[in-house]
């Protein structure tokens, strides 16, 4: 298995950018962008929900002057990776393997947000050694424990709650909902900003960072919601993920203003994985990857990770 004929690029600040895809062992195409150095020190980055391979920080510099290689899958049924009927959590790590095998990657750091936090935890314990060190970043907790929608948003409450809905029920208001976004994107980020910290709202005033998240949001959805419907009844669903047996370090990025996902989510995590670095941070939001890209990015490239 080998990537298909890439397409390399040059990002609006000089920086190479590549896209491809591979085709997994069970015919399925896994589509990917790499950024950043493109010969520099490998870290998987997956996306949040909706989210794509085209998720990352406006400015490709960041990651080249650190030496990272940024690695971005589409997960299947986003962007351009064709769906897989009846995926669960267990299944990512499987794809991820494959995609590393077939970029020549032997080991490599991972890096996720938000409902991208759970697959990096699958994935750490799944693949054990091949991983150096992992960052979850705002990263989702399982949903179904007491105290689990402590510090949510009302909005976001009503989401995790449909999460759980039969997903033949799920997919039309899901469709609903994807057609009034890619009709009037900017009134669905107006909304967005609506129910966000203050913090967020300054993130989200940055013109590069809004252009970025209109770019990932619609190329989420661009061949339907199935993925997205699938992953609803993953994220609402036990992880089976014993995290207690996850061996890594494993960076913690939290902000006290994130009202999607909540600080006490990652203190959850905190107590089952052993070998945690707390990064509690006061104020921020979901959104405070951004600003905090480079501290986040930093010690995944630590000799040694």
């Amino acid at each position: 298995m080998i990537p298909s004929s890439s397409n390399d690029a040059s990002s609006g600040t000089g920086v190479r950018v590549r896209e491809s895809h591979v085709r997994l062992r069970d015919g399925r195409r896994l589509a990917y962008v790499e950024a950043g150095d493109l010969d520099g020190l490998p870290v998987f980055f997956i996306h949040g929900n909706p989210g794509s391979r085209y998720m990352r920080h406006p400015d490709d510099r960041i990651a080249h002057a650190l030496g990272v290689r940024l690695i971005i899958p589409d997960r299947p049924g986003y962007g351009l990776s064709d769906y897989q009927p009846g995926r669960t959590l267990l299944d990512f790590p499987g794809d991820l393997e494959q995609l590393a095998d077939a970029l020549k990657v032997g080991r490599f750091a991972l890096f996720g947000v938000s409902a991208g936090g759970p697959y990096v935890a699958a994935s750490a314990w799944r693949l054990g050694e091949r991983i150096t060190r992992v960052a979850i970043v705002s990263g989702a907790s399982p949903l179904k424990r007491p105290g689990a929608m402590e510090g949510v948003n009302r909005e976001y409450r009503n989401a995790y709650s449909l999460a759980a809905w039969p997903e033949w029920l799920l997919h039309p208001l899901m469709a609903m909902h994807d057609r009034q976004v890619r009709a009037n994107p900017e009134r669905a980020l107006a909304g967005l900003i609506s129910h966000s910290s203050p913090a967020d709202r300054e993130v989200l005033a940055d013109p590069l960072i809004a252009a970025q998240v209109h770019g990932w949001r619609r190329e989420a959805t661009r061949r339907g919601v199935a993925g997205m419907r699938r992953e609803a009844h993953i994220l609402a669903s036990p992880w089976e993920v014993p995290l207690e047996e996850i061996r890594q370090e494993v960076d913690l990025w939290y902000w006290e203003g994130d009202s999607i996902v909540p600080p006490q989510m990652g203190r959850y995590l905190a107590a089952r994985i052993p070998r945690t670095v707390p990064h509690f941070l006061p104020g921020g939001g979901h959104f405070s990857l951004y600003p905090h890209w480079r501290d986040i990015l930093a010690p995944l490239t630590r000799p040694g990770a």
